[in-house]
Order: C-alpha cells, then structure tokens, then sequence
C-alpha cells in the first residue's frame, strides 16, 4: 500500500498537476526518446551482424584454403610421380630398342622386325607432352589466388568494423550504445613476425 501511495503521489506530482501543453510536450518527448531507443538499438543490431559476417567469411576462405590447398599439391606430387614413370618407361624403351637394333640380318623376318623396332624406336624419341610445370604453376596460382581471397576478406571486415566502432562512439550513439550495453568490436590486426620483411633465400 505504501508503493502504491507513493506512486500516485508522483503521478500527481509529475502529470496530473502539468498542464495540457506541458502534458503534450512531455508525451512528445517520451516517444521521441522511445523512437530513437528503437531507431539505435536496431541500428546498432545490423551493423554488429555485419561484421559478424565478414567474420564468417574470413573463417569461410580459411576453411577453403585447408580444404583446398592439401588436394592440389596431392594432386600435383601424383601427376609427377606419373610422369616421372612415363620418362623412365620411355628411357627403359629406348635402352632396349638400342640394344636390339644390333640384330644381325640373317633372315626376311628378322628384316622385317628391325624395320618394325625402327618404326617403333621413332614414335618413342617423341616423349609425350609432359605436364607437370603447367600443374604445378596452377598450383602457384591457386596459392596466390587463395591468399588474395583471405586478405580481401580481411579488409572487408575491417571495414565493416570501424564503421560499427565508430558509429558506436559518435554522439548520440555513444550514449544509446552504452545503456543498451554494446560493444566495440576488434579489428584483424597481423601478427608482429608478419610485420617484418621476410628474408627470401
């Protein structure tokens, strides 16, 4: 009973002694204030979700380059691998077909089988075309591509978090922001060995 007592005398202090105008100034500023609470709470809501994103997307090309990366230098360690067969394949060839061209020509077979090894001598000196450094530079460049990817995210996270940081402490938003309890968020910032110049050998 004593709550509500007091609560009626405010009422009887603050509103119902006011006078119309005053009545109306003060509803005006309720909802002006009610307004902007809405107006910066949702604001605030989208840009922290923003950067959230941007986030997600650094770990999204982080994920990428784990998965991708390790399949591609399989793939090229096994296409070189293969190829390196196809060059011992093709130099066991020519041993053999050096070693049988010193046949003596003894009968029209055997004339005939050194023509035939001849022939077959001529389509082995053509290696076949060999792809391993086309493989290996669309490794290279996949490798840059990816690094490319991640660092673009980076910035693009950067920039959508300073544009939240710094809305979050312009006026009236720092004021917004602090009652409705939000926070600043961090900015990629590089690791200090990546800030020194590396030593290529």
């Amino acid at each position: 009973e004593r709550w509500v007592d007091h609560v009626a005398r405010i009422k009887n202090k603050v509103w119902s002694s006011q006078s119309a105008a005053m009545k109306i100034a003060m509803t005006a500023l309720f909802l002006a204030l009610l307004s902007a609470f809405v107006y910066y709470y949702n604001y605030f809501t989208v840009e922290y979700y923003k950067t959230r994103l941007e986030m997600t997307q650094i770990e999204a090309e982080l994920q990428r380059r784990n998965d991708l990366i390790p399949n591609l230098v399989k793939a090229v360690n096994d296409y070189m691998a293969f190829e390196n067969k196809i060059f011992q394949h093709a130099a066991d060839v020519r041993s053999a077909l050096s070693s049988l061209k010193n046949i003596p020509e003894v009968s029209p077979s055997q004339m005939s089988l050194q023509s035939a090894l001849s022939k077959f001598q001529a389509v082995a000196e053509n290696y076949p075309d060999l792809k391993a450094s086309a493989t290996y530079q669309n490794l290279m460049m996949e490798l840059s591509n990816t690094e490319t990817r991640i660092a673009s995210a980076r910035i693009r996270y950067n920039t959508v978090s300073n544009y939240y940081n710094s809305r979050l402490r312009m006026f009236p938003g720092i004021i917004f922001g602090f009652v409705m309890r939000f926070e600043p968020v961090r900015a990629f910032e590089s690791e200090q060995s990546a800030k020194r110049v590396p030593n290529v050998k």
